[in-house]
């Protein structure tokens, strides 16, 4: 008995067999959630992620494979994972939020050199005092000209030693 799948209307599929005909209910969610994300309706689909019961780790996944870490920041709850999520799409600021939940050495590096690239200095002044990075805190009131924070950047030096 061969079964086809003939027709899919609302929130449900319509199976046609040799026997009958057969309605079987299903969740269009997903599938509705991809086809908005494909035709670039952007607010229908945040719209989903807001109301919608998606979350989930495939989902997440999917959003990052087809390009969309924005979106899938709005699924996110995991500190780390939002982080991560935030580099990649660029989002500083939310990248921020979650280095001073996280704080953790790696994380305040990896997103100093991030805010480097986007040239972010307030962002990579906090980083690099974070990780203590003295030399490349230095470096950075140097090239952007703060003479005042190198002047204290050298009193300090000179107390360590």
């Amino acid at each position: 008995m061969k079964e086809k799948i003939k027709l899919v209307r609302g929130d449900n599929v319509y199976i046609f067999s040799e026997a009958a005909p057969v309605e079987v209910p299903i969740d269009p969610t997903e599938y509705r959630f991809k086809l908005a994300l494909i035709n670039r309706r952007y607010d229908e689909v945040l719209n989903m992620v807001r109301s919608a019961n998606l979350v989930g780790q495939s989902i997440i996944a999917y959003l990052q494979k087809k390009g969309y870490p924005e979106v899938a920041l709005h699924f996110v709850k995991d500190e780390k994972t939002r982080f991560g999520l935030a580099l990649e799409c660029g989002n500083l600021e939310v990248a921020l939020e979650s280095a001073k939940v996280l704080d953790d050495k790696a994380v305040w590096q990896a997103l100093g050199e991030a805010a480097l690239m986007q040239g972010n200095h307030q962002i990579v002044e906090m980083a690099y005092q974070r990780t203590k990075d003295f030399e490349k805190l230095s470096f950075l009131y140097l090239i952007t000209g703060n003479m005042e924070k190198l002047q204290k950047m050298m009193k300090i030096a000179q107390i360590r030693k």
